[in-house]
């Protein structure tokens, strides 16, 4: 579902609107994410208008980065080991702010 937007801000600011309404996991918002920053730092393309995108990139490591400190602060090592993290949600107010810092 996720390939269709291409790794542009507004399309970051849409994936995000995807995960506040629960029409995707917030596991596949970090794993967009993840491939955003690939994509990010290997083309230049991406970086045209550079306030723009520099928001997004700040935003998008900022998910991914809280993704792994949220998932080490919730569980033991053990819950980790069987954990079904596309069940894993983030706090609602993390992604209505990342949501409306993307302007």
């Amino acid at each position: 579902m996720l390939e269709r937007y291409s790794y542009t801000a507004d399309s970051l600011k849409k994936v995000i609107k995807l995960a506040l309404i629960n029409s995707i996991s917030h596991k596949e918002l970090v794993d967009w994410c993840e491939d955003f920053l690939q994509e990010a730092t290997k083309d230049t393309s991406i970086s045209k208008d550079r306030s723009l995108n520099k928001k997004a990139i700040m935003v998008a490591l900022d998910i991914e980065n809280q993704w792994e400190l949220f998932l080490s602060n919730t569980y033991t090592f053990e819950e980790l080991q069987e954990l079904n993290q596309n069940k894993v949600k983030f706090p609602k107010q993390w992604l209505e702010k990342w949501d409306s810092s993307i302007r």
